[in-house]
This record gives structure tokens, C-alpha cells and sequence, in this order.
């Protein structure tokens, strides 16, 4: 994401998005093609527009910001009225929210061991492909 990127996201949403989420949008960690950026911190401005343009009543949290989800049913946000970097999920289901992450840090190291699992159930999705036998197509 560029800096006009978040220029716009802040324009659109009326807000001035906290330094640590600038910081990492600005030098993404996470590759283009994975999960992270489809859907844990899309670094897409026009996605980060539309999760927040769904209505979110999260008492006890001044100002959510929708920062990604699941690709389901819950919502990752901040709290930009809060000076905490806290992360929280909001469950779309039962519209509950809860903490998901003390911290910004905490956040993007869940991230990572997210898709460190993904890529480990991949290659062993892609071993048992390659290592059944004729008569094992349940594999």
C-alpha cells in the first residue's frame, strides 16, 4: 500500500489511522498471494473500504476499524478511539466481540504462524497425493 492509499482510506472513513497499522501497510510483510493479504490484513485499500462500511455495534469499543477476517464469519479490528494496539475479533454470528491479540506485534506474529500452518498442511496435503496408492482414494 502507498502512502495515497492510506491518505484515501483515511479521507473516505473520516479517520486518521494509528502509526503502527500505517507502518506495516506501507512495508507489507506478508506475500501477495497469501491468505495474510486475502484476508487476515488485506493490503488492498478497496477491501479495507469495504469491511468497514459494514456496521459493527461493538460496545465498549469507541471506534472500530476493520483491519481483515477470517475469510468467514469474524472481523479483525483496532480500536482507533483507544491508544492501545489492541486487536479484537467480532463474530459476525452472534455479533460478539472479544480480544484477539494484546497487541499490534502479537497480531502480525499470529499471522505468521497462520500461514506457516497453511503452507505445512499444503505440503502434506500435496505428500499423501503423491504417495497414495492405486487402491486409496479416500487420500
Amino acid at each position: 500500500m502507498k502512502e495515497s492509499d492510506i491518505r484515501k482510506i483515511e479521507s473516505a472513513l473520516n479517520v486518521t489511522l494509528p502509526e503502527f497499522y500505517r507502518a506495516t501497510m506501507l512495508t507489507y510483510p506478508f506475500p501477495a498471494n497469501s491468505f495474510a493479504n486475502e484476508f487476515l490484513l488485506p493490503n488492498d485499500p478497496k477491501t479495507i473500504l469495504e469491511f468497514n462500511q459494514l456496521s459493527a455495534e461493538c460496545p465498549g469499543i469507541g471506534k472500530p476499524f476493520m483491519i481483515g477476517s477470517d475469510g468467514g464469519e469474524e472481523m479483525y479490528y483496532v480500536d482507533l478511539a483507544a491508544d492501545s494496539s489492541q486487536v479484537f475479533t467480532f463474530d459476525i454470528e452472534t455479533g460478539k466481540h472479544t480480544p484477539k491479540a494484546a497487541d499490534w506485534t502479537k497480531y502480525l506474529r499470529q499471522i505468521e504462524t497462520d500461514l506457516k500452518e497453511i503452507k505445512g498442511d499444503e505440503k502434506a496435503g500435496q505428500e499423501r497425493k503423491a504417495n497414495k496408492k492405486c487402491w486409496e482414494f479416500w487420500k
